[in-house]
């Protein structure tokens, strides 16, 4: 990802992430979305898992930024839903080091 007027670009950590990836529920706003934006920011891929389609803008945001992600819409309250996307997020990048839950069940 290229660097830019972001706070955490600022900081000057380089990518600390690399390599690594990060599951992220409730990413496709508010905090989750932007937690997904700073960890690819710091060089990690991002499976963003939201119940919301508009998870997928927070996939492309990261994408065009030059990063990696991955987005599964699922509802997480679904224990078949959750397995689905524990196996699409390794199919896709093999491991998962970074989980962020930020998506709740009323």
């Amino acid at each position: 990802m290229q660097a830019g007027d972001f706070l955490i670009d600022k900081a000057g950590l380089g990518w600390p992430l690399a390599g690594e990836v990060a599951l992220i529920t409730g990413a496709a706003r508010g905090i989750g979305r932007e937690g997904a934006l700073a960890i690819a920011r710091l060089g990690a891929s991002v499976v963003v898992a939201d119940i919301s389609p508009a998870g997928s803008e927070t996939a492309a945001a990261i994408g065009e930024a030059g990063g990696q992600a991955l987005f599964v819409q699922l509802d997480i309250s679904d224990p078949a839903a959750v397995s689905d996307l524990n196996a699409k997020a390794l199919a896709r990048f093999g491991h998962i080091d970074i989980v962020v839950n930020d998506a709740c069940v009323f």
